[in-house]
């Protein structure tokens, strides 16, 4: 018997019949198997269709039809992605393990299959703001000459999120959230802050931020009759946050860890922006590990509420920030909340949203980043001050 891989993690990309349902945080973990027969075919080929027969016989048993096909990303064969046609969505696969015996290919893998639920909130698309991935032990980064890790996770964090169905309104900045330290705690007084400044700077009302916790190495000895073989492997841990920077919450926290064979020489230096480092073992693993972070992230920003900033206050007339790129027109409508700073006994403070769900503002004008607003109510509350919200009418 042939020993093939260890542990590789997998993404599958699922799109939905029905898109416009969004994905519980829920989750199903569904265990599949597959043979092929090699008969002189070529072993990744053969290897790419096992595992897509393994992702099928794990949904039919969790009562899922799938139809598979190829998916690339930068280029690279990374995983399978499926079509669901009832009762959940793929999020991820675990391959794990894969031998040869006879000729015969098997694989066992775990998927992560999420049940569909109707979000009820509402279609805009969101505004996020992604913030520097940082390097929590920049030693580590030393070998391999890894340094700027951080920059390419950020980027490709950026550019996938842009990509997905249904996509929210990313921007990107070169900053981190946070100086935060290995193995400290996230501070509350700091997110309160960071939160109040990040809304009046840039406007988005999430913000996507996070650390690299781990690209540590380390060895792993497979003892054979005949020799022992040692690999170098390097680790790659990410923890991922969403905050909503309007109502000062952290809505998403979630470490992702994988590993995989690191094949560069001691002396080496990987340049990050050349597709050789990227179609490694290890690049092709921290691909993957990414990837599922934004998909996860992408599914709870479809089911959260979306609020814009009032930016002007003009004569009976709102302006907002949202407009024509988060899909709003003409005759939408909005309630108004007016935000205070409640203190709370720690010494910080929290925000409260009042609003009157009677009172409704509508879209009178729109352009592409934001929209005017106003009311036919006679004691329209014009009271409204720069950087309350409103929100959409579902």
């Amino acid at each position: 018997m042939q020993y093939i891989s260890y542990l590789r993690l997998f993404t599958v990309v699922a799109f939905i019949g029905l898109y416009g349902f969004a994905f519980n945080t829920w989750a199903v973990w569904q265990q599949g198997q597959a043979t092929v027969v090699l008969d002189g075919a070529d072993i990744e080929s053969a290897r790419v269709q096992a595992i897509k027969n393994a992702v099928a016989n794990a949904s039919f048993q969790h009562g899922s039809f799938v139809a598979a096909e190829d998916i690339v990303l930068d280029g690279l064969l990374v995983s399978s992605k499926s079509v669901i046609t009832t009762q959940g969505s793929i999020q991820r696969v675990e391959i794990i393990s894969e031998t040869v015996d006879d000729d015969t290919l098997s694989v066992v893998v775990r998927v992560d299959i999420e049940p569909l639920f109707n979000c009820s909130s509402d279609q805009y698309a969101r505004s996020v703001l992604i913030t520097q991935f940082q390097l929590l032990r920049p030693k580590q980064a030393s070998h391999g000459g890894l340094f700027d890790l951080g920059k390419q996770i950020t980027k490709r964090f950026e550019r996938q999120l842009s990509s997905e169905q249904n996509a929210p309104k990313v921007s990107m900045i070169d900053k981190a959230f946070t100086n935060v330290r290995y193995q400290q705690e996230i501070d509350l007084r700091e997110i309160t802050n960071k939160s109040n400044y990040l809304a009046r700077a840039y406007g988005q009302q999430f913000i996507v931020f996070g650390f690299i916790r781990d690209i540590s190495l380390f060895e792993q000895v497979k003892e054979e009759l005949l020799s022992d073989d040692v690999t170098l492997r390097r680790n790659f841990t990410i923890q991922v946050y969403v905050l909503d920077a309007y109502r000062h919450n952290i809505l998403f926290q979630e470490s992702y860890h994988s590993e995989a064979t690191w094949e560069f020489s001691d002396q080496y230096n990987v340049d990050t922006n050349n597709s050789l480092f990227w179609r490694s073992d290890y690049g092709r693993v921290v691909l993957n590990t990414v990837n599922g972070a934004v998909l996860e992230v992408a599914s709870l920003l479809q089911c959260e509420k979306s609020f814009a900033q009032i930016i002007h206050n003009d004569q009976q007339k709102l302006t907002i920030n949202m407009g024509l790129e988060n899909g709003i027109k003409v005759g939408d409508k909005f309630v108004l909340h007016k935000k205070q700073l409640i203190p709370t006994s720690n010494g910080l403070s929290t925000p409260i949203l009042q609003s009157d769900p009677e009172y409704l503002l509508k879209v009178i004008q729109v352009n592409s980043v934001t929209s005017l607003l106003t009311s036919d109510a006679i004691d329209a509350p014009y009271n409204a001050d720069i950087l309350d919200l409103v929100s959409p009418v579902l």
